[in-house]
């Protein structure tokens, strides 16, 4: 018999439930965005006061407790769906103690016994019986369990640096501890596995909140106007391809006939506009049975659906697979954003996936019921954004070694030769933009991945003024938004851009006084992060390929250049005075600074220069160890040179500003 209900935390530390992550399911793997998103999420219902927070669901099997505790009395489960979500609030419970200190493990007759347990895996449980002691061990197999730690402890300090309100520790961890709530289903113990697995593997996803509001939406219209305004929404519901294809796959509408290259300089080809897409959408006549076809229906299905189309329809699209850097939820809202900032209405107050729904319905829907005209308005205006989205925007695009973030443009390509020739669409292969990619780059990764409020004014302008002085407008944005130490939340400042594209006078921004102070670990990592694209910015031509092909990376972990403590004696090391100040400090991954760790300065030098030969990692470390030796001076006269780079960058993006026209 299987049995379902819903568990607190406060529940399982009461009824004693221990769990067994089993040898056949894969290690932890949750990385930053994930992670942030769910603390976020957490956080927000817990400031909210809201009475439960539903995180999901946990399959499990109990198992015999060992024969050594006949007497046992706690009761112990494999863990065999949900493992990921539990295990993140396991972590959390070691990260931040708390409320939480006796959710992590429990004496019992045995010994001390942790919540969680990973079968077959010595590695594991070393590591966690180190970071209960105090000590610090480090595995491969290790590696993101170590990595989600430090982003869980490092997330009230970051979310406070990119503009958000201050967490309180106690409040949260005993919200997570009594209203955090999971549908705990036991299936018996003799359930066969194998079909059990495959029932998980083949379930269902439930219907999700945009599809809920893309309905609510679309009963405002007439019968005959609700398929094309679908047809619109579906193809920009899917993130990981590019718009036009998703139309092309949905609908069977021939795309290069929308598109023209000259035009598409300014963002004025067809594809451009909502209304153009929408005629032709009309004057398309497919079969009903394929115009009812969602896209996740044929991305899922069997069904060739190109070969349904009558051979002049047939498109061929190259393109490298790609994935979007935000979720169709965001990008709703985001439009949502610009939508309310063009008709002159109050703006949401925060941008949150979860609550899609009741974003809408607060500063749209029930605030101010839309009309038909309204809701097509919207929709149009959502497939203008997002088709402007994926041609301005970085993508995750799969190259041979992995994911790197680029730009990349859709252009007609010309094949055969005379009866034989034809035209196609393609992506280009080849950077566009490299340097308005790295500038964006540089952002997501430096601010909240749950929210990138940067896009809402950059996406606003590129649709209202064009894409020419994009780019300048970005570094504009960057620097009056991120360096300017104003203390509003970010949603509120982000909103001053989209009531008036230049809000602010030229001049007047030093980052001097915030970088001379003595943080160490505590710099806001956006400091770090935007060091690396000016640095690039203003001298990638002088530096040859190892600076022109640097590119962004995930980075979570502040590394000292003299260390904290001294592994061993070592002549180039400053003093306590300098040892935590911006000159001796830089960003790396959290895997880098575990290597290099305590070594000394000529060690870390070597593995550095021996390791950036094609590329530079970092363009920060890359200008200290070009030093031979390390000491006060030369900490202290690289601190006032990324000063300056500081400064000459704002006078160098303000004389381009002061040269473009202004509308607004």
């Amino acid at each position: 018999m299987v049995n379902s209900n819903l568990l607190t935390l406060d529940e399982v530390v009461s009824e004693k439930y221990f769990f067994n992550i089993p040898i056949y399911q894969r290690l932890y793997v949750w990385g930053k965005e994930q992670i942030q998103t769910l603390l976020s999420d957490i956080w927000d219902a817990c400031d909210e006061d809201k009475d439960v927070f539903y995180l999901g669901g946990t399959l499990v099997i109990e198992r015999a407790v060992s024969d050594t505790e006949p007497n046992a009395t706690y009761k112990l489960y494999d863990l065999i769906d949900g493992q990921q979500r539990f295990t993140t609030l396991w972590l959390i419970s070691i990260a931040w103690e708390k409320s939480l200190a006796d959710f992590r493990f429990e004496q019992t007759k045995s010994g001390y016994r942790h919540r969680i347990a990973f079968s077959i895996r010595p590695h594991v449980k070393q590591f966690f019986d180190a970071e209960f002691s105090g000590d610090t061990v480090h595995f491969e197999e290790t590696r993101c369990l170590q990595d989600a730690l430090k982003e869980i402890r490092d997330f009230p300090n970051n979310r406070k640096q990119e503009g958000g309100d201050s967490i309180d520790l106690n409040k949260l961890t005993r919200y997570i501890r009594e209203k955090v709530k999971l549908v705990f289903t036991q299936v018996p113990d003799n359930t066969d596995l194998n079909k059990l697995f495959e029932v998980i593997n083949n379930r269902g996803v439930q219907l999700q909140h945009h599809e809920i509001l893309k309905a609510k939406l679309l009963s405002e219209l007439q019968t005959d106007e609700q398929e094309r305004y679908a047809q619109l929404w579906d193809a920009c519901s899917y993130m990981n391809d590019y718009v036009e294809k998703n139309l092309r796959i949905t609908s069977g509408l021939k795309i290069i006939d929308l598109f023209d290259f000259q035009a598409s300089k300014a963002d004025e080809e067809d594809l451009a506009d909502a209304s153009k897409v929408l005629k032709a959408l009309k004057r398309l006549k497919v079969k009903s049975d394929d115009l009812n076809l969602s896209l996740a229906a044929i991305l899922e299905s069997d069904h060739d659906f190109e070969q349904t189309n009558s051979e002049e329809n047939i498109e061929d699209y190259p393109a490298e697979r790609v994935r979007s850097i935000i979720s169709f939820p965001m990008l709703l809202q985001h439009v949502l954003r610009i939508f309310l900032a063009y008709n002159d209405r109050p703006d949401i107050n925060k941008i949150l996936d979860k609550d899609l729904i009741s974003i809408f319905e607060k500063h749209w829907l029930k605030a101010d019921p839309p009309s038909a005209e309204e809701v097509k308005a919207f929709i149009e205006l959502l497939w203008e954004i997002r088709y402007r989205f994926d041609k301005h925007i970085v993508k995750w695009v799969e190259v041979e070694d992995g994911e790197v973030h680029a730009i990349r443009h859709l252009r007609i390509n010309k094949s055969g030769k005379g009866s034989n020739s034809y035209s196609s669409l393609m992506r280009d292969t080849a950077d566009s933009k490299p340097e308005f990619a790295l500038l964006q780059s540089m952002l997501y990764h430096s601010q909240q991945m749950t929210t990138h409020y940067w896009l809402t004014p950059l996406l606003y302008f590129i649709w209202y003024e064009g894409p020419k002085n994009a780019c300048a407008f970005l570094q504009y944005l960057d620097n009056y938004l991120l360096c300017s130490f104003n203390e509003e939340p970010l949603v509120e400042r982000t909103r001053w851009f989209l009531e008036e594209f230049w809000c602010f006078a030229e001049g007047g921004l030093d980052v001097s006084e915030a970088l001379n102070e003595k943080l160490g670990t505590n710099f806001a990592h956006y400091w770090f992060y935007k060091l690396e694209f000016i640095l690039w910015y203003q001298m990638k031509d002088k530096m040859g390929n190892r600076w022109k092909n640097f590119r962004m990376t995930a980075k979570n972990s502040v590394e000292h250049i003299s260390p904290q403590k001294q592994e061993k004696f070592d002549s180039n090391k400053v003093s306590k005075d300098v040892l935590n100040s911006f000159g001796n400090l830089s960003l790396v991954s959290r895997s880098i600074n575990s290597e290099y760790s305590n070594k000394p300065y000529a060690e870390k030098r070597a593995r550095f220069i021996e390791k950036n030969r094609e590329v530079a990692d970092s363009l920060k470390m890359d200008i200290i160890y070009k030093n031979e030796t390390w000491n006060d001076d030369l900490a202290n006269a690289h601190q006032q040179e990324m000063i300056i780079a500081f400064s000459t960058y704002f006078d160098q993006v303000d004389k381009i500003v002061k040269r473009i026209p202004k509308s607004n």
